[in-house]
C-alpha cells in the first residue's frame, strides 16, 4: 500500500529540468517564424496563383527548362521556339535557374515552380531579418525593418528566375558589409567568387552586385580622400581599396565562367541601351503609386526620409551613395525595389537602431531572451514540409485570363493550325507551355527578340500603316489574341480571314488556304 502511494520516478511527471530541455526546441525564433510565415503566404492562395499567373515568363522559363532536360544541351545556343528568330544565336542567362525550374515543374508541375520561388523568397527576407539583428543588436528594429523591406518588395515575388537574384543580393550585401567591418579580404574575395559564378548562371540581375561593388570602391575613394590628414585612416582606407580593386577584376574574370563569356555582359548592356525596349516592359517603367501595390514601396520611402530627417546620421560615404543610388534605382524602375530594400535595409536598420527610444530597447531585449533559447527550425521545417508536400495545392493558369479554351480548341484541331501564328505578347511564354508543338511569334524574351521585331510586333497590334507587312513576312496564317483587341476587327474585314473561334478571353482567326 505504501510503496504504491508514491509514484514511481517513470511514472512522475518532468522535471522543470527537463521541460527547460525541451521548450527551445519547440520554440521558434523571429526569424524562423518569419521565414515560416512568408513561405505560407505564398503557398496560399491568391499568392499562389498570381506568382505563375501574373505573366507568362514562369511557363517560359519552365518550357526552356524542360526543352534542356529533353535535349541535354545546357544552355541551348539557337533559338527553338519562335518562328521569327528561329536558329538565331541565343544569349542563355538564366539556364540554370531554367533547368531546377523545370525539375521541380516535372515533379509538381506549376506547383513546382511555386514552391522553389516560395523557398528563395522566404530564405532572402528570412537571412535578411538575421543579419539586421546581428548588425543592429536591436530586434524590435530587425523586424521591423524586415517586415517593412518584405511589403515594400512583395510587389514582385514571382515564380521567375529574379528570386535568385534576391537571395544572392543579400549574400553579396552581406560579404561586403562584413568585410566593411573589419573581417578578411580572402573571405571576401572568396565570397564574391563563388556568388559571381552563381549568378551569372542563374539570372541577368548580377549586374546588381558589380553596382553594389562599385559603390563600396568609389565609398572608399572618398573616404581616402577624406582621410589625407590621417595617416592611420588613409592607410585603412588604402588597403580596403586594394582589397576591392582586386575584388573588382576577380569577379570581371570570374563573370566569364558562363556558356556565354563576355557576350553574356556585352548583350544585357546592349539591351539596357535600347531607351525603346526599356520603356515599352512595364517592370522597368516606375511605380504607380496610385497602385494599391505600390503602398509597401510608399512606407519604404517615408520612413527612410523620415529617419533622414529627423535622426540625421552621420552616414559613411559608402552608406550615403548606397542609400542614394539604389533609391534613385528603385524609382527609376520598379523591378529594382527588391534590390533596393534588400541592400539598403541595414543602413536604415542601423539608424533606426541607433535612435530607439528606451521602450523599444526594452522590447528589444525581451524578444532577444526568446532569441538566444530558440532551437526552433526542426519545428518549422516540418511545418513548412507538411505545408508542401502534404496539403494539396492544385495550380492553373486562370481560364479568365488566359486562352485556355483556346488551346482547347487548337489542339483538338491541329489540321487547321499548321502555319505560323501570331501572338499576344503577354501569352507568349504560356503558349510555349500549352503549345509546345507551335511556334510563337514572340514571347516574354524581349532582350533576345530585339528593337527592330518588338517594333513589327508592336505596329502590326497597334494597326499602323505596315501593320500587315510582319504577317506577310512572317507567313501567318492564323493568329490567337485577346477577343477585343484591334486587329481581330482587321481581320474580320479582310478577305481570306475567318474567326474560327471566340469566347470572352481570346479569339482565333485563320487565314483560308
Amino acid at each position: 500500500m505504501a510503496a504504491n502511494a508514491n509514484p514511481t520516478e517513470a511514472e512522475s511527471p518532468a522535471s522543470p529540468s527537463s521541460r527547460r530541455d525541451v521548450l527551445p526546441w519547440l520554440t521558434p525564433s523571429l526569424t524562423q517564424w518569419f521565414w515560416l510565415v512568408i513561405l505560407l503566404i505564398l503557398l496560399a492562395q491568391p499568392w499562389r496563383t498570381m506568382m505563375v499567373a501574373s505573366d507568362g515568363d514562369a511557363c517560359l522559363h519552365w518550357r526552356v527548362g524542360e526543352y534542356m532536360l529533353e535535349t541535354g544541351h545546357i544552355p541551348i545556343r539557337t533559338d527553338v521556339f519562335s518562328h521569327t528568330r528561329f536558329g538565331q544565336p541565343i544569349v542563355s542567362k538564366e539556364w540554370l535557374s531554367e533547368l531546377i525550374f523545370a525539375v521541380a515543374g516535372r515533379r509538381a508541375g506549376l506547383y513546382g515552380l511555386i514552391v522553389v520561388a516560395a523557398l528563395l523568397i522566404a530564405s532572402t527576407f528570412a537571412l535578411l531579418h538575421r543579419q539586421l539583428v546581428r548588425e543592429t543588436g536591436n530586434h524590435a528594429v530587425a523586424i521591423f525593418v524586415a517586415l517593412l523591406a518584405a511589403s515594400a518588395a512583395c510587389m514582385h515575388w514571382l515564380a521567375r528566375p529574379h528570386a535568385f537574384s534576391f537571395l544572392l543580393a543579400a549574400l553579396w550585401g552581406d560579404a561586403l558589409r562584413r568585410f566593411d567591418r573589419g573581417e578578411s579580404a580572402c573571405r571576401l574575395l572568396m565570397t564574391l567568387s563563388v556568388l559571381t559564378v552563381l549568378w551569372v548562371n542563374l539570372h541577368g540581375g548580377y549586374l546588381a552586385g558589380f553596382i553594389t561593388l562599385g559603390i563600396y570602391w568609389f565609398g572608399t575613394i572618398i573616404e581616402l580622400f577624406l582621410a589625407r590628414t590621417d595617416r592611420t585612416h588613409w592607410g585603412v582606407a588604402r588597403r580596403k581599396l586594394n582589397v576591392l580593386t582586386g575584388a573588382i577584376v576577380l569577379v570581371g574574370v570570374v563573370s566569364l565562367l558562363n556558356p556565354n563569356g563576355y557576350k553574356l555582359h556585352v548583350h544585357n548592356l546592349h539591351f539596357l541601351h535600347s531607351d525603346y525596349l526599356t520603356s515599352w516592359l512595364a517592370e522597368y517603367a516606375s511605380s504607380n503609386f496610385h497602385e494599391i501595390d505600390s503602398r509597401g514601396f510608399l512606407a519604404w520611402l517615408a520612413v527612410t526620409f523620415l529617419t533622414l530627417a529627423v535622426v540625421r546620421p552621420r552616414l559613411s560615404p559608402t552608406a550615403g551613395l548606397m542609400l542614394i543610388v539604389w533609391t534613385y534605382l528603385g524609382l527609376y524602375a520598379a523591378r529594382n525595389i527588391p534590390l533596393l530594400v534588400i541592400f539598403v535595409a541595414p543602413i536604415l536598420a542601423t539608424t533606426l537602431a541607433d535612435a530607439s527610444p528606451p521602450w523599444v530597447r526594452r522590447l528589444s531585449d525581451r524578444l532577444r531572451e526568446t532569441y538566444m533559447m530558440s532551437r526552433g527550425w526542426l519545428l518549422v521545417g516540418v511545418a513548412a514540409l507538411v505545408a508542401i508536400a502534404v496539403v494539396p495545392r492544385p495550380t492553373e493558369m486562370p481560364p479568365k485570363k488566359w486562352p485556355v479554351a483556346a488551346v482547347e480548341y487548337i489542339q483538338q484541331h491541329p489540321e487547321q493550325f499548321q502555319g505560323n501564328m501570331f501572338n499576344h505578347y503577354v501569352w507568349g511564354g504560356y503558349l510555349l507551355y500549352a503549345l509546345p508543338k507551335h511556334l510563337v511569334f514572340v514571347d516574354g524574351r524581349t532582350d533576345f527578340y530585339g528593337e527592330s521585331l518588338i517594333r513589327q510586333y508592336n505596329d502590326t497590334s497597334a494597326l499602323q500603316t505596315n501593320w500587315m507587312q510582319a504577317l506577310e513576312q512572317y507567313h501567318v496564317t492564323w493568329t490567337l489574341l485577346p477577343t477585343e483587341h484591334r486587329l481581330n476587327l482587321a481581320l474580320a474585314l479582310l478577305p481570306g480571314w475567318q474567326c474560327v473561334y471566340s469566347n470572352e478571353v481570346a479569339a482565333v482567326f485563320r487565314k483560308q488556304p
